[in-house]
């Protein structure tokens, strides 16, 4: 039986990537505010990605392209690795698409 991961294992990802991208010079600081407990922003990590996914104009998504770093997108990083798939919604799924694929 596969192991599904949970929100807190993304949670812990989420971390993971965070420093990576800090380790560039792009501190997402407002982004980090919402998947780590205990911050005011909190609103836990399967939420914080599907709003981070789904805007559009400048964020993480264009920083990190402009860097060349778009493998280390939350799009691509998470939402389209199969075994974060199953936490996020058809929409979400459906803005990454666009978004990636075009």
């Amino acid at each position: 039986m596969t192991d599904l991961k949970t929100e807190e294992d993304l949670e812990g990802e989420l971390l993971r990537l965070y420093r990576k991208w800090k380790t560039l010079g792009y501190p997402a600081n407002r982004f980090y505010q919402t998947f780590k407990k205990g911050c005011k922003r909190y609103k836990g990590g399967v939420r914080a990605v599907e709003d981070a996914v789904s805007k559009s104009g400048p964020g993480g998504f264009e920083r990190l392209k402009e860097i060349g770093r778009l493998d280390l997108t939350l799009e691509r990083w998470i939402v389209l690795d199969p075994k974060w798939a199953h936490l996020f919604s058809d929409e979400a799924h459906r803005a990454v698409k666009r978004k990636v694929i075009g």
